[in-house]
């Protein structure tokens, strides 16, 4: 029989001290560590993109909102008036609103020159002289027979381009 020979002729591994360079954390450790990480990081995304959706959907809805108003508004250049009144020209302009909605008339711009005017209101079905009883005073020479390109803008954006003859 073969006898068994512990301990003799035989070396031992020494089991050798571990560096700190050895050392590292279990795969247990490293997966819940990572867990955690995808789970902050997805949280913070999602908590961003919420709030920056969010913002897009107020500003959308004031835009859609307004723009809604603005389609119920309908000015009409129902009259226009050109004359000369000493070394001045003049342009009486009068505007109806035919819209289900009040309006504010904010500029009013001929031959692609903004005139400055005060903002004035019209109730539904009202028509009005723009700009007092003498009218808009012109900037420049008018001819006779000559075409002018009128428009007016409200508040709301709407606005409404029209040609007489002077």
């Amino acid at each position: 029989m073969h006898s068994l020979r512990i301990g003799k002729g035989k070396r031992k591994a020494k089991a050798r001290p571990r560096s700190k360079s050895d050392r590292a954390i279990s795969t247990i450790m490293a997966n819940l560590t990572m867990l955690i990480i995808v789970v902050f990081l997805s949280t913070l995304l999602f908590t961003w993109s919420i709030a920056s959706f969010g913002a897009y959907q107020t500003g959308a809805g004031y835009w859609f909102g307004n723009r809604s108003l603005a389609n119920q508004e309908r000015p009409v250049v129902e009259n226009v008036f050109f004359y000369q009144s000493g070394s001045g020209y003049f342009a009486k302009i009068y505007v109806r609103n035919v819209g289900s909605i009040e309006l504010t008339l904010d500029s009013v711009y001929l031959n692609s020159t903004r005139y400055n005017i005060a903002p004035q209101l019209f109730g539904v079905n009202q028509v009005a002289l723009l700009v007092g009883s003498n009218g808009l005073l012109l900037s420049g020479t008018f001819a006779k027979g000559a075409l002018q390109k009128i428009t007016v803008a409200t508040l709301r954006g709407t606005t409404l381009t029209t040609t007489w003859v002077a």
